[in-house]
This record gives structure tokens, C-alpha cells and sequence, in this order.
């Protein structure tokens, strides 16, 4: 069932449950779990004073939090402007953001941060594709999507009905859409003098087409 939210409500209740799963799990599990952050796995108070402490850790924190904001915010845009389905495939394209920026870095700028390239990189590079692959394969039958009816690459595998019942119902919905849109405006014009019910110029199925309109409200 979809529930019309604010997006910035939606952002503020995940880091609200973000944050007391934290305060009330997490940190309690990991200060008495035995490790070598004076002698927990995890010492809060230790963080919370260098926090206080550290102008560093603050500059670096601020950075961070408006960062994650800026990214949660824009991922619930795309989600409440277009669908969940985008939410998806943009957020596929983040790894692949994210280590092509590390090469800039290195190569580009400074060679004491970001990635550089190894005999690995290619395996690397070979996982980004198959992610790509599969985005344009899970966007089907989409524009600029990968269609699998039967092809070398489909691997045995043809979809061609379910891409067409797909289509059919994207077009079935649109349909819906400007069928419901047309009976709410004759709901808000049906009392105005000159297409009112009292006009001579109205027809039987423009009223019926009200009543139909005045039912389903």
C-alpha cells in the first residue's frame, strides 16, 4: 500500500530509529564486549571526549553529517519524483562513482590519497560491468534498458511476455490516470453557469459522466 510522506519526514524518522538503535543496541553491546579500546570493543565515552576535544573530529563530523543528508535527501527525492525502481538503479551507480574518484585522486591530484591501479583493477573492473549489466537488464523493458528475448547474451533466457504484460499495464495505468483526472475536472466544473446542469448545451453522456464523477468521490 502506498502512504504519501514528506521526504524530508521519511529522512528524519530512519536517522531517528537509526539513532536510538545505536544509543540502545548497539553501544551497549559493543561497550561490554572485551577489547582494546580501554577494555571494551567500543568505548563511547572515550569517543564523546575526543570528540569534545578535537577541532579535527568536529570539522570532519560536520563534513560528514551534512554529506549523508545531502545523499539520503536526494536518494528520497528520486523516490518520491519518480519511483523506487530509479531509487535502485542510481544507487547502483555509487561503487563505480566512488572508485573512479579514487583514480582521480591518485593520478590527478595527489598520489598519497585515492586508488591506484593494480593487476587487481581489472577484476574490479569486470564486477563493475556485470553491475552495469545487470541495472540495464533489472530497467527492462525501459528506455535504455537490456531486453533479454532470446539473444547470445540472454543466456537461454526470453522474457518477451513479461516485458509485454509490463508495457500493457504501464499503459493500462495511464489510461486510469487520465480517465480519473477528466472525472475530477467535470466535478469541479459541474457548477459553473455555462457547463452547469442547467445548460441546454450539455449532453446525456456528459452528465452521466458527472454522476459517474460525483459516485466515485
Amino acid at each position: 500500500m502506498d502512504i504519501p510522506s514528506p521526504p524530508l519526514l521519511l529522512i528524519g524518522m530512519e536517522g531517528l530509529w537509526g539513532s536510538l538503535l545505536c544509543l540502545i543496541v548497539v553501544y551497549p553491546l559493543v561497550y561490554y564486549i572485551p577489547g582494546d579500546d580501554h577494555g571494551s570493543y567500543e568505548d563511547p565515552f572515550n569517543t564523546f571526549a575526543m570528540f569534545m576535544n578535537s577541532k579535527n573530529i568536529q570539522i570532519a563530523f560536520s563534513i560528514y553529517f551534512f554529506a549523508i543528508f545531502g545523499y539520503n535527501f536526494f536518494a528520497v527525492m528520486v523516490t518520491f519524483m519518480l519511483n523506487s525502481v530509479w531509487h535502485a538503479i542510481l544507487d547502483n551507480f555509487r561503487p563505480i562513482t566512488v572508485w573512479l574518484t579514487d583514480l582521480f585522486i591518485f593520478y590527478a591530484i595527489t598520489s598519497s590519497f585515492g586508488e591506484a591501479w593494480t593487476k587487481w583493477s581489472w577484476i574490479q573492473l569486470s564486477g563493475m560491468a556485470v553491475l552495469l549489466f545487470g541495472t540495464a537488464v533489472y530497467n527492462a523493458p525501459n528506455a535504455g534498458s537490456v531486453l533479454l528475448e532470446g539473444q547470445w547474451y540472454s543466456l537461454g533466457m526470453n522474457f518477451s511476455d513479461e516485458y509485454r504484460q509490463i508495457e500493457q499495464e504501464e499503459q493500462e495505468r495511464q489510461l486510469d490516470d487520465e480517465w480519473r483526472n477528466r472525472m475530477l475536472d467535470f466535478q469541479v466544473r459541474k457548477d459553473s453557469s455555462f457547463f452547469g446542469e442547467r445548460s441546454p448545451h450539455v449532453s446525456v453522456h456528459t452528465q452521466s459522466l458527472r454522476g459517474l464523477a460525483n459516485r466515485t468521490a
